[in-house]
């Protein structure tokens, strides 16, 4: 069996000697791929990830958290096989350090001699890589004597595959003994020194150290044949000497003159043209098939003096050379795009928005066209639609801003950030979050007049589409699409899906900009059914704009479940027992307050009053806007027309209809459930509001949002509560780590809680203040004796009263009425939005809907987008989710990447003794947008709200880490974790470049 991996304590800079360990981020038995994170450490003032870049299983000894480590030294293990969680101690080396124990001093490693040690601070090799063991001393930028300042390079060394400079973060004099020439030196040993005077200064060498010579490179396994040479291994000598310009890895020098190949004559295709052995064999392969043992010709003189490029025209340069290797062809359609400028131009946007637009529309049908070939032999699939549009600059240059999602946005926040990126890049002042990475790219040259042309596809993206000027046949359309990843097929059947896209933009652009709402004779305009959160918000936003409006509400007053049976009741009880459970807190910070005492009947008049007040406003505000407000219960006769029943009975046709109806709370099947309710021993999250007292002892089925939001509340109260749980784990909507870690919290804060997974309700008997549960777990038959049960299995939509079917109205899963995206139904008149469609069953979520079908019905066409959603769970601490987690993203192709903050480290936390959860925010690692953010925190539902704003607007790493953050506030660890993950990603991107 192979000898186990160790992970060692990284160098993070020129100055760091040893990392505190902060916390394991796999447990041992874990599967660890490249770049996964799989500890934290703080060194100095910053605490950092560390990120693997081999693939194994975490093994046991572990590095205690809180151990001090020095640089290099061992904290974990990874094995290349399953089954096994720790290594033999005869084969896991010297014991790890435990928690708090001192680091030992550096040591010289026996390099000087033992009569006189240097003196100053140690320039040490340093460590660049996760596997980086030991570096080549390639030259001295600085001789000895000379002042050395911060962020010097005074050396330049080479390992693995690159040549990378030695900066030094300190002040002093270069000073002796120095390592020579060639010296192969272990990481974390010295290579100079540096001193505070000129009196001080070394002028000396070091012996190389053990009097060990250069390590030579030797062939690997995959390198063994070239072209059709025989089997025998390839044999390498002496190194070739460094190329005139540019650099070449340790290998490539190696197998150059064995192969016959001159370093000057090859193109690198490394990190910074760095050459790799890849780039030797595939001149020595040219060189062979043209018969001649010759290198390629390096390009011809051109007379005259030339001017240095600019790095805009250096990359373009670059990028065109490497599509030269690309293997691309060419397919063109013609297109009609008359009524796609006639619905720009209503909508107020550009053309270009509006192909952009259409692009997305088309690449989600062919997904493939927006993936990208990655070396060697993968393809890397995205979700997202980051579109790079050719612009010219103000001195004629050529640019390529890219518009960030497109997919998740309407055309308007597409021409707003068209708008500011063309701007940036007339003055060629685009950053590069707005010119790097896209996944798609659009060149226009049909202002132009140009009749025809083929554009240049490049690495990163698998096509281009190049749009010439529209003529009596059309406006042609050219992809170019790298054969690697799109067959001609996938090609032309994209064309075909962006040509029909575009002919026909009232699909999706919203046509003309006219409202979409059938004319005719009809008592309404639109007819909106529910007055909950999606109901109300769709009607006033189109009474807003003119419509005649009626909304069908089955009670006095509008607010639906939100008001009077869900959010704003549930929040004015989670008020009460938050005042409870804050009083633990005063003793520790000086305060005698005493034991709080709940006045259950003060509490209801309290709770009953805010929903009377707030039910009265929203019925004024309503009435004010024209909205017709109807009270009753609406069925429908007709595709165009209903039957109210109730108080305000009547029938009424309709051009367009909203159905907001909600969903009641599932009771499933359990034997003696009904039983129970009818003899109030057992109520759901719709009929507990009527309770004479808290309950004793409480029994919650069901481990949800609601059903945890209440076992906690009466807990709080003063009840002891079970929790059973069918599934695995608790709050299933949130992240897989929030729930893991609201289940220790919970244990810690909630001694009277107890949460059982996994587990089966049997059936439940008895009566208010009497009841029993029998249910079944891994330890066999169970019961529990209760006053109460709250059956909190989530909701299902009922539309059973609305006779669907006579309207034409079709069904989707469990009952929910199926939409599309703009929430319209299979009949384009009718819609649906809020808790009736399935989903996130929550009011911002259903409000949100209700404004997208309004915006539909308009004619200003709209998406709701599951992915920039989110939502808050009211536990203490409280779980709250915005966008995406690391496994969603990855699950839509993205490639992403997490970084956490621990409550703990947080000084307002420390204030207030709230320090049990985390935040942990999500990126995009191509783009560096922020996908999505996680919180288990106390007050997560007042710090969600900067997360919303950085999802929706998809905000980027940068944008957030530069931003100021008040101090002391919470909202400083965005900055904080976004710094954070930057500073990874740029090191996985060294780390990755190194080893290519």
């Amino acid at each position: 069996m192979a000898e186990p991996y160790v992970i060692k304590m990284p160098q993070l800079s020129d100055t760091m000697t040893e990392g505190v360990l902060v916390s394991w981020e796999k447990q041992p038995g874990d599967r660890v791929e490249r770049g996964d994170v799989v500890a934290t450490i703080e060194t100095d003032k910053a605490i950092m990830d560390v990120e693997v870049f081999r693939a194994g299983y975490l093994a046991e000894p572990l590095a205690a958290v809180d151990s001090v480590i020095p640089v290099g030294g061992a904290m974990g293990y990874l094995l290349e096989e399953a089954g096994t969680a720790a290594v033999a101690p005869e084969r896991s080396g010297p014991a790890l350090p435990a928690a708090v124990q001192e680091a030992p001093a550096a040591s010289i490693a026996g390099r000087e001699s033992a009569t006189e040690a240097p003196a100053g601070t140690p320039i040490k090799m340093p460590q660049l890589t996760d596997t980086m063991t030991e570096g080549v001393l390639v030259s001295w930028e600085k001789q000895p004597g000379e002042w050395i300042a911060r962020g010097d390079v005074v050396a330049t060394i080479e390992t693995d595959k690159a040549i990378m400079d030695v900066e030094i973060f300190r002040e002093g004099f270069l000073s002796g003994p120095l390592v020579t020439l060639d010296s192969v030196v272990p990481v974390g040993e010295p290579i100079a020194w540096l001193v505070e005077s000129a009196e001080q200064v070394r002028r000396d060498s070091a012996p190389r150290p053990g009097g060990k010579p250069v390590v030579q490179a030797s062939a690997s396994p995959a390198t063994q044949s070239v072209g059709a040479a025989s089997p025998a291994p390839l044999m390498v000598g002496a190194p070739a000497a460094r190329p005139q310009q540019g650099a070449a890895s340790p290998y490539a020098r190696s197998l150059a003159p064995t192969l016959g190949v001159d370093l000057n004559g090859v193109a690198g295709s490394g990190p910074a043209g760095v050459i790799v052995a890849a780039d030797v064999l595939a001149a020595s392969t040219a060189a062979g098939a043209a018969g001649s043992a010759q290198q390629r010709v390096a390009e011809p003189p051109v007379p005259g003096e030339g001017r240095p490029m600019t790095a805009i025209e250096k990359a373009i340069s670059h990028a065109m050379t490497a599509s030269l290797s690309m293997p691309s062809f060419h397919v063109t359609v013609k297109v009609r795009p008359e009524a796609l400028m006639r619905a720009a131009k209503a909508r107020k946007i550009s053309v270009t928005v509006a192909i952009a637009k259409a692009a997305s529309e088309a690449l989600r049908q062919h997904p493939l066209v927006n993936a990208a070939y990655q070396p060697t032999d993968r393809i890397v699939e995205r979700s997202q639609h980051d579109i790079g549009i050719a612009a010219t600059t103000d001195d004629g240059g050529l640019v390529v801003p890219v518009l960030r999602g497109v997919e998740q946005q309407d055309v308007e926040g597409l021409q707003e950030q068209w708008t500011k990126l063309v701007e940036k890049a007339r003055k060629r002042r685009l950053s590069p979050d707005e010119y790097a990475h896209p996944t798609f790219t659009i060149s226009n040259m049909g202002m132009y007049g140009v009749e025809h042309f083929d554009a240049i596809v490049t690495p990163g993206t698998a096509a281009i589409i190049a749009i010439a000027a529209n003529g009596p046949e059309g406006m042609p359309i050219t992809i170019t699409a790298d054969h690697r990843v799109v067959n001609g097929a996938e090609a032309a059947a994209f064309l075909t899906q962006l040509k029909k896209v575009m002919e026909n933009p009232e699909s999706w652009l919203g046509g003309s900009g006219a409202p979409a709402i059938p004319a005719g004779d009809y008592d309404v305009q639109v007819l909106v059914i529910g007055g909950g959160p999606g109901g109300e918000d769709c009607a006033r936003e189109l009474a807003e704009n003119g419509i005649k409006v009626a909304m069908v509400n089955n009670a006095p007053f509008p607010g639906g479940e939100c008001l009077w049976r869900g959010c704003i009741p549930s929040k004015a009880w989670r008020a009460a027992a938050d005042r409870i459970r804050d009083r633990a807190h005063d003793a520790e910070m000086g305060i005698q307050l005493g034991v709080p005492q709940l006045d259950w009947a003060q509490l209801e008049k309290h709770r009953r009053g805010i929903l009377q007040t707030r039910g009265e406003m929203a019925l004024k505000t309503d009435q004010g806007m024209k909205v017709q407000v109807l009270e009753g219960f609406a069925r429908f006769t007709g595709p165009h027309s209903v039957e109210i029943t109730g108080k305000d009975a009547r029938t009424l046709s309709f051009a367009a209809c909203v159905i907001a109806t909600g969903a009641p709370a599932f009771v499933p099947p359990i034997p003696g459930v009904q039983e129970a309710m009818a003899a109030g021993g057992a109520v759901t999250s719709d009929t507990v509001w009527e309770l004479p007292e808290p309950p004793r002892r409480l029994c919650v089925i069901g481990a949800g949002a609601i059903g945890m939001e209440m076992a906690q509340m009466f807990h709080d109260f003063g009840a002891e509560v079970r929790v059973l749980e069918a599934l695995p784990r608790p709050v299933g909507e949130m992240e897989q780590e929030v729930a893991d870690q609201l289940m220790k919290a919970l244990t810690k804060n909630s001694p009277r809680l107890a949460v059982q997974t996994g587990v089966r309700v049997q059936s439940m008997a008895g009566q208010r203040g009497a009841m029993q549960v029998h249910y079944q777990d891994a330890g066999g038959d169970q019961h529990y004796d209760c006053d109460l049960v709250l059956v909190a299995t989530g909701k299902r939509p009922d539309t059973s009263a609305l006779h669907l079917a006579t309207a034409g109205v079709v069904l989707g899963e469990r009952g929910a009425i199926a939409v599309d995206e703009r929430c319209r139904s299979n009949l384009p008149h009718i819609y649906a939005v809020g808790d009736v469609i399935g989903g996130y069953m929550l009011a911002h979520t259903a409000g949100q809907q209700g404004r997208v079908a309004a915006a539909n019905l308009l004619g200003h066409g709209a998406r709701y987008d599951a992915a920039r959603d989110c939502g808050v769970t009211f536990t203490r601490p409280q779980c709250a989710f915005v966008g995406l987690s690391v496994e969603q993203a990855k699950a839509a192709g993205m490639d992403a990447a997490e970084v956490k903050a621990p409550m703990s480290i947080d000084a307002k936390a420390m204030m207030t003794g709230e320090t049990d959860g985390f935040i942990k925010m999500v990126a995009d690692k191509a783009s560096h947008r922020i996908v999505g953010v996680h919180f288990l925190a106390d007050h997560a539902d007042t710090l969600v709200g900067e997360a919303v704003m950085m999802v929706s607007a998809g905000l980027t790493l940068e944008q957030v880490a530069t931003a100021i953050h008040p101090h002391p506030t919470q909202t400083e660890l965005f900055g904080e974790m976004a710094r954070r993950l930057l500073s990874r990603l740029r090191r996985s991107a060294r780390a990755g470049g190194r080893g290519g």
